[in-house]
C-alpha cells in the first residue's frame, strides 16, 4: 500500500521527530533568490548614461538635429504600420530610402509613441487643409 506520512508530533511510536525548525544553511538552494525588481534592469539611464549619449549626439549632429524633410502624421503613422506588420522586409534602411528620409529619423519616429490628443488631432486636420 501506501506508506503513511511522517507524523510532526514529536515522540510518537516508531517515528521520528519531524525537526521544525528552519533548513540548515548548508542544504539551501547554491542559487541565490534575488528580490523580483532586481532582476530587471533600470529602467531610467544614470546621469552617466545621459552624458554618453549626448555627447554622441552632438558628435553625430554637430549643428543639431534638424532633418531636412518632415513627414506628415499620416505618413510617420503608415511608416510605423509598416514596420509593425513585416518588421523582417520594411527595415530601417528600406524604409529610409522609400520615404526619402534619413536612417536616423525612421529610427526616431518608430521609437516615438507620442500621439496627439483627439482635440489636437482634429486642429491638426483642419490645419492641414
Amino acid at each position: 500500500g501506501i506508506p503513511s506520512p511522517p507524523s510532526l508530533i514529536p515522540g510518537s511510536p516508531n517515528e521520528d521527530p519531524v525537526p521544525l525548525e528552519e533548513d540548515d544553511p548548508s542544504e539551501t538552494r547554491s542559487r541565490k533568490i534575488l528580490p523580483r525588481n532586481s532582476l530587471r534592469p533600470a529602467r531610467r539611464p544614470t546621469p552617466a548614461q545621459w552624458a554618453k549619449h549626448r555627447t554622441v549626439l552632438r558628435e553625430s549632429f554637430p549643428e543639431g538635429w534638424a532633418p531636412p524633410r518632415k513627414l506628415s502624421r499620416e505618413a510617420m503613422e503608415a511608416l510605423r504600420q509598416l514596420h509593425r506588420l513585416d518588421p523582417e522586409i520594411c527595415t530601417v534602411p528600406m524604409l529610409a530610402e522609400r520615404f526619402k528620409i534619413s536612417p536616423e529619423a525612421v529610427r526616431r519616429i518608430l521609437r516615438s509613441k507620442w500621439e496627439p490628443s483627439r482635440e489636437r488631432r482634429i486642429e491638426l486636420v483642419r490645419q492641414e487643409k
